[in-house]
């Protein structure tokens, strides 16, 4: 018989869900580093460009199929018992796949349109997406289902099985005759496919499409808010990108890229603790406010300290040889700007738990407005800046803008937990490790 204190094995079985996060969002990152390797090096700059193109097509797709699918399920099916969670999550990878289908369909008529007018590589990236988002929406939903149940080890398998399909696949395309990136594109999807099946065994539960009507009516009041705060991070980042490259140019651009792939590690860490974030704080809200802000403050506190040291040690190390052999002639631009770029994403890991929290709360009204709010500022000063000062007024804008935003994010959680909305009736939670031993 355990004799580990309560409070102190709850504590274990929390920090093994985030460390499930962080690997699976390991492996993700790894599975797209091997892809891009693959196609700048078999296939050139060209398809390289369009294999970015895809890329951010399919983040925007998989932005919106959470939106409406497993933010939802995160929030309202967290730690649910077995049956509970089956039915959901039938329903949410289903909606997830329509999604993907309607996106896909756009898709085919964008390939079209990029194959007459504008570029045939382009084109066929595209039309070779098509089929495959579908796919990519239902292998994404599966994942964030595993994570709602507790089990951020059937997640991390699961991305584990797509980049191990991914790696054997991408080399059959030149013996089959497909050299180009439309093969590549292909490779991704059908390994992702592959990926959504391994899942579906894993879960014993297969999209119902049936329920996506059902899905639609239950939950459109968070998926309607979170698609509008998901789509609006997601392309305000970019709009922000382009603007900044109009204002300040190409080569000012390229110095904050480069300063901000210094501290890549410290992005990847935070997709990873967001990824289970939500489900976290579902499950500390049930504990009472108290544990809720206890969890939020841990998760910001904890990612903004890695965030500050690891900032440091790149700036304190790099300038001994390294930095010129990482960054080339880009790196005495980018070592300028480092201190702008460590603090604004120290600033950025400090709106991870208030935005959790939110979230645990039901409150999408409230994290669409702040989403809304954060990512104009950002976009406004980030430009401002490098209207005035180039590439060191950009950083220094958007530093300031998540500052800024951090300071936002922490007081509307601090008002929605006082208010202390009531919330839809919570099933009991059954903790992840019940959850293992009878499902999959």
């Amino acid at each position: 018989m355990s004799t580990v204190p309560v409070g102190r094995a709850a504590l274990l079985r929390t920090a093994g869900r985030l460390g499930w996060g962080v690997a699976d969002q390991g492996v993700s990152s790894v599975k797209n580093f091997v892809l891009g390797v693959f196609v700048a090096t078999t296939l050139g700059a060209q398809s390289l460009g369009a294999l970015g193109l895809v890329l951010v097509t399919y983040a925007i797709v998989l932005q919106a199929a959470r939106g409406l699918a497993t933010d939802p399920l995160m929030v309202r099916y967290t730690g649910t018992e077995p049956r509970t969670w089956r039915s959901s999550s039938a329903a949410a990878t289903a909606t997830a796949t329509v999604v993907g289908i309607v996106a896909g369909a756009a898709c085919l008529a964008g390939g079209a349109v990029l194959t007459r007018w504008v570029s045939g590589e382009g084109g066929a990236a595209f039309t070779a997406l098509a089929p495959c988002l579908p796919l990519l929406a239902l292998q994404d939903s599966y994942r964030y289902a595993f994570f709602a149940a507790g089990r951020g080890g059937a997640a991390c398998a699961t991305d584990m099985v797509w980049a191990v399909s991914l790696v054997l696949l991408l080399p059959l395309g030149a013996p089959l005759g497909h050299d180009g990136i439309a093969w590549a594109v292909v490779a991704f999807g059908a390994s992702a496919g592959l990926s959504a099946a391994f899942a579906a065994w894993r879960a014993r539960t297969l999209p119902d499409p049936r329920r996506v009507v059902w899905w639609w009516r239950e939950h459109h009041d968070l998926g309607t808010r979170f698609l509008g705060e998901n789509v609006t991070l997601g392309v305000g980042q970019q709009v922000t990108v382009l603007v900044v490259a109009a204002v300040a140019g190409l080569g000012a651009l390229g110095a904050v890229r480069g300063a901000e792939m210094l501290i890549g590690p410290v992005a990847s860490l935070l997709m990873g603790i967001s990824q289970v974030a939500v489900p976290e704080a579902v499950r500390a809200r049930a504990n009472g406010r108290s544990s809720l802000e206890r969890l939020c403050r841990a998760l910001s506190g904890g990612l903004a300290a890695v965030a500050l040291l690891w900032g440091a040690l790149v700036f304190v190390v790099l300038p001994h040889g390294l930095g010129d052999r990482l960054l080339g002639e880009v790196w005495p631009s980018a070592h300028s700007l480092l201190p702008a770029v460590i603090i604004g994403a120290t600033a950025g890991c400090l709106h991870v738990g208030p935005s959790a929290g939110l979230r645990a709360l039901g409150r999408a009204d409230l994290t669409l407005r702040m989403q809304v709010l954060v990512t104009s500022t950002y976009a406004v000063l980030g430009t401002a800046g490098a209207a005035a000062g180039g590439a060191g007024g950009m950083v220094w804008g958007t530093a300031t803008a998540s500052c800024l935003g951090a300071v936002a994010w922490w007081l509307a959680l601090d008002r929605a937990a006082r208010a202390a909305l009531p919330l839809p009736p919570a099933t009991a939670l059954v903790e992840p490790e019940e959850v293992d031993d009878r499902v999959g």
